[in-house]
C-alpha cells in the first residue's frame, strides 16, 4: 500500500530521484514491469529501475536466465514522470534459449544477494 503514494509524496517533497515498480503475471514463465519514475530519473533512470527490477524478479521466481520479450517507454509532459515497462520471459537453464538469455545473478552485479534482500529500487542512480 505505501508504494502507491511513493512518487507523488517524492515529488511533492522535492526528493526527485523516486521511482515505483510493479509486476503484473501474464503467464507462467513470462511477467511485465511497470515502473514509473520521478522528472529527475529520466527516461534512462526509468529504464535501469525496470531492468534492475525484473532481475531481480527473475531471481525470485527461481531462475537465473531471462530476455526481454518487449519494452515501452512514454515521459508524461504534465507531471515529467517517466513510465518504463518491459515483459520479461524467464528462461529455463539448459533451454535452446539460455545461451542467448542475459544472466539476472551478472546484471545485478556481485552483491547480487544485497540486492536481492532490498528489493525493487526505488530510487533512479
Amino acid at each position: 500500500m505505501k508504494r502507491k503514494f511513493l512518487l507523488p509524496l517524492c515529488i511533492a517533497a522535492g526528493l526527485a530521484a523516486c521511482a515505483q515498480s510493479t509486476i503484473q503475471p501474464m503467464s507462467l514463465d513470462t511477467f511485465k514491469v511497470s515502473t514509473v519514475a520521478a522528472p529527475a530519473c529520466g527516461p534512462n533512470g526509468a529504464r535501469n529501475v525496470a531492468f534492475k527490477t525484473a532481475a531481480i524478479e527473475v531471481i525470485r521466481r527461481g531462475g537465473d536466465k531471462f530476455m526481454l520479450t518487449g519494452d515501452a517507454s512514454q515521459s508524461d509532459f504534465w507531471s515529467g514522470s517517466h513510465n518504463q515497462s518491459m515483459v520479461v520471459k524467464v528462461v529455463p537453464e539448459g533451454s535452446r534459449e539460455a545461451k542467448n538469455a542475459l544472466s539476472a545473478r551478472q546484471q545485478l552485479g556481485s552483491n547480487w544477494q544485497e540486492v536481492l534482500a532490498e528489493g525493487s529500487p526505488t530510487t533512479c542512480e
